[in-house]
């Protein structure tokens, strides 16, 4: 268990989980791992800002195989990276230009791109941002065969999209719900 050092100024928990992590700690006493000090890895624990990512999370659009191919296509026809795409929307996030209530993380409204998170946590957000960049997509911007497909009733609640694969790839996803709306 991590104890609380409260008399530095250096963050030891994730905002996003309330979970403590040693190796920002030890990171800023310069303590390195050896065989006798292990050391949790710092670069799990980091700045939003600082985080990088490289492939669309596997928790992103409800964990719907189909609607991270379309988003990873999406994103490659616009001609920028992952990447660029997530610190644009990270900058949105920053001015506030996103609704922030179905945002997985605790502390949603405290949330910048100053804040540490740990790995997890910065996936959840990516898997966040990802579902507003695909939202606000106009359709002709979307590949064609995705352009065609009629919204589900329950949108990202839909929990028909986890177990039939038809289904999954028959209608959008990325959607609010209308049933019973």
């Amino acid at each position: 268990m991590m104890p609380s050092r409260a008399d530095i100024d250096v963050p030891q928990h994730c905002s996003g989980c309330d979970r403590s992590f040693c190796g920002a700690y030890w990171h800023a006493q310069r303590v390195t791992r050896s065989e006798y000090h292990p050391v949790c890895n710092h670069e799990t624990f980091r700045p939003i800002s600082e985080h990088t990512i490289t492939r669309i999370p596997f928790l992103a659009h409800e964990m719907n195989r189909h609607e991270q191919d379309i988003t990873e296509r999406c994103i490659s026809q616009s001609g920028r990276t992952l990447q660029a795409v997530v610190a644009e929307w990270i900058r949105k996030l920053n001015n506030r230009e996103i609704d922030r209530t179905r945002m997985p993380l605790n502390h949603a409204e405290r949330i910048t791109a100053a804040t540490h998170v740990c790995s997890t946590c910065y996936e959840k957000l990516v898997s966040f941002l990802l579902y507003w960049f695909r939202i606000s997509l106009p359709k002709y911007h979307l590949p064609s065969d995705a352009s065609q497909r009629e919204d589900c009733w329950y949108g990202y609640a839909c929990r028909t999209q986890h177990h039939n694969e038809e289904h999954a790839r028959k209608r959008n996803h990325v959607c609010r719900p209308t049933r019973g709306a």
